[in-house]
């Protein structure tokens, strides 16, 4: 992935960018330094089953594009210039359709923007300093038209801005250090944009009550220099007052909201690229945040999600860390602090993660774009299926045996037949496969069938 202002990942505030205002409040928070708390139990997800996309997945966001019940994927793809619709047909299975947008695509967000009850596309283009909307006609089917934006938009997030009921547009643009306002028209049509100043490199945005006046305010995490999150209070008519900026941990690159400690006031979760954590601000109300708590994830954070994955009605965090191809989970403790992180496998170089019941069973799965940056960019989304509770069959192949029996254990699975064969991949004693596949839930204390490798055969 680009490590310039085009290759970043966007939470675009689920899953997961005219005139300036100018007035510079800056509020700056003290550390408290990394928490390291003790394990969590119960919670556990079942290995990633992958989905073909478009290339350089950047981003991705849940929700019912075809009003059939069942929660579909939007994932927006900057190498090809396209957002793939991925249709779910029910028992883990989806059907893939792409449409173009702008030059790279780098941030995607769902919502009914044009009152039709069909919810529809918003996404960020990065060189085409553009958001496009793709207006849901039915039948999958998707109408697309551009608006302009500040430079270098790198994440959109919908939500009425102004209160007259109708979804507008908030897109962090990090190269003019600004969040870009578009006002819903009615019928899905855009105002000019109106620009706010945010802080330096501003990556991801999102939009929550944060002052607790039952308006929309705006985050942005502010990526290089200052290490900041930059709030934008509304003012009551979809205009905000100058951005306050709060310190988090290095280089944060995706912001999300959520009352982390159930006190009903709004908090942020972000992910720190470089600093290899997530900080927790806990809202102290009015739109202030107290000194961030940084919470261990794994290496490259690059997008935060919130919700409750463990069903104890207490929110928690799933971050996608891009250098470990894995997904950390954090069980909130229900005071806003986390016990420590629980890591899954994606597909490789996870960029953005989302939460939802994929599969109807009415607990919250996982889903990570993924770009692989290792081999210059890569074509999947991962679907991790909440398996709390269950034998969730995680992936154990080119694993060692004693690490699959591990990996088994902890997912509430029970090794079963272990037969021997010759390779000329795997080293000797290493997981050739698994039966059932990774990704199948079974009942709690399943057995998993493994062909473990003999080495070559001589």
């Amino acid at each position: 992935m680009d490590r310039g202002i085009s290759g970043r990942c966007f939470s675009g505030g689920f899953g997961a960018r005219g005139s300036a205002v100018f007035l510079g409040c800056v509020g700056v928070a003290l550390t408290l330094g990394i928490v390291a708390p003790s394990a969590s139990p119960g919670l556990s997800f079942a290995g990633p089953r992958t989905y073909s996309t478009g290339f350089d997945p950047q981003s991705i966001a849940l929700g019912d594009l075809n009003r059939d019940g069942k929660q579909d994927l939007a994932v927006a793809n900057s190498g090809s210039r396209t957002v793939s619709v991925l249709t779910n047909s029910g028992e883990g299975r989806f059907r893939r359709r792409d449409y173009r947008t702008g030059k790279f695509p780098a941030s995607v967000a769902i919502g009914d923007v044009n009152g039709d009850r069909k919810p529809d596309l918003a996404v960020a283009n990065v060189h085409s300093n553009t958001v496009s909307v793709l207006e849901n006609i039915g039948g999958g089917n998707f109408r697309r038209r551009d608006y302009g934006t500040g430079s270098s938009p790198t994440s959109v997030a919908i939500g009425d801005l102004n209160g007259d009921g109708k979804p507008d547009l908030a897109v962090a643009n990090s190269v003019s250090n600004s969040v870009s306002v578009l006002e819903n028209t009615g019928g899905g049509s855009f105002a000019a944009k109106i620009n706010y100043l945010a802080g330096p490199d501003p990556e991801s945005v999102a939009i929550g009550d944060l002052s607790g006046d039952g308006r929309a305010d705006l985050v942005l995490g502010n990526f290089e220099t200052e290490h900041t999150v930059s709030v934008l209070i509304n003012r009551g008519d979809g205009s905000f007052q100058a951005a306050v900026a709060y310190t988090t941990g290095d280089d944060p690159i995706s912001v999300a909201i959520g009352d982390l400690n159930g006190d009903r006031k709004s908090d942020l979760a972000v992910a720190n690229d470089t600093g290899d954590t997530v900080s927790v601000l806990t809202n102290v109300g009015g739109g202030r945040f107290s000194a961030k708590r940084d919470y261990q994830t794994g290496h490259i954070p690059l997008s935060v999600a919130i919700g409750d994955l463990n069903g104890d009605r207490k929110p928690d965090l799933a971050v996608a860390n891009e250098d470990d191809a894995s997904v950390s989970v954090l069980a909130n403790r229900g005071d806003g602090s986390f016990r420590a992180r629980h890591d899954y496998e994606t597909g490789s170089g996870p960029d953005s993660v989302a939460i939802g019941d994929l599969n109807g069973d009415h607990k919250p799965d996982l889903a990570t774009a993924n770009s692989n940056v290792s081999i210059g960019g890569g074509r999947t989304a991962s679907v991790l299926v909440n398996a709390t509770g269950r034998c969730g069959v995680p992936d154990v192949t080119r694993a060692d045996l004693s690490y699959a029996r591990r990996a088994l254990g902890r997912a509430n699975c029970r090794v079963g037949t272990i037969r021997r064969a010759y390779s000329k991949i795997a080293a000797k004693g290493l997981v050739i496969s698994e039966r059932p596949r990774s990704g199948t839930l079974l009942r709690a204390g399943s057995k998993v069938d493994l062909v473990v490798s003999r080495g070559r055969k001589h």
